[in-house]
């Protein structure tokens, strides 16, 4: 489990995040909804230790303290980002760029296994395995990129705007494919815009504005509460 206390992040004089505590349940689904500014990337790199800013309070992963550990410390506890944006390296192939994943993990370790089970969650890329990232569609570079975050085996998949640029009939595709691995045992941090689609996965959710929890709850009771509505979902 993933505990967050207390958590503060600054970036010189000003606050992302204002005294932030939430918790990710094991083999779960958990919701970062917000706005853009809300300072939901920041608390994904703070969890990873991916961003350059000066943090306060704690985070711990089963009990143990991980605020402070290396980016490379955290992947190895389990917990690896899927960034915003997916950052490819374009100029490789699918494959090559899947096998970047599994980086430093390599050495007495079956990669060939993981990079099968990459492709049976992700057909399409069999048939582009050797085509270069960047003359792929979105979809497809999002899913490159999620592959290459299940190279590392994560125990907790964090999830930066998976849905972001992509064509309406694609996003339903990618959440469907996250439930998916969630199903598989990996437990998920979203951060999304789409919250329709991200309540339509989760089991929980949290609502972060401004730097601040403003409200928390079952993923479907959230998906009903008015302020959320208004905020977030609208009219279907």
């Amino acid at each position: 489990m993933l505990e967050i206390s207390d958590l503060s992040a600054r970036y010189g004089a000003i606050a992302a995040l204002d005294h932030v505590s939430l918790r990710v349940e094991n083999e779960k689904v958990v919701s970062l909804l917000g706005s853009n500014g809300a300072g939901k990337s920041t608390l994904l790199g703070c969890i990873t230790n991916s961003v350059s800013c000066r943090m306060q309070g704690s985070i711990r992963l089963d009990g143990k303290e991980i605020l402070g550990l290396s980016t490379d410390a955290i992947i190895s506890r389990g917990l690896v980002l899927v960034p915003e944006g997916r950052q490819l390296f374009n100029d490789l192939t699918v494959e090559e760029n899947l096998r970047m994943g599994a980086y430093g993990f390599e050495h007495g370790r079956k990669w060939r296994t993981d990079l099968e089970r990459v492709y049976a969650l992700f057909p399409r890329l069999v048939e582009r395995r050797r085509q270069v990232a960047a003359t792929l569609s979105g979809g497809e570079q999002q899913m490159v990129a999620i592959g290459r975050a299940i190279m590392a085996r994560p125990r907790m998949l964090l999830l930066d705007e998976p849905s972001l640029g992509l064509a309406p009939r694609l996003v339903r595709e990618i959440f469907n494919l996250v439930r998916e691995i969630n199903g598989q045992g990996v437990t998920v941090m979203l951060v999304e815009q789409n919250a329709r689609q991200a309540l339509r996965i989760a089991d929980f959710a949290y609502v972060l504005e401004k730097g601040r929890l403003m409200g928390s709850g079952p993923a479907p009771i959230l998906a009903k509460d008015p302020h959320v509505v208004s905020a977030y979902l609208g009219e279907e």
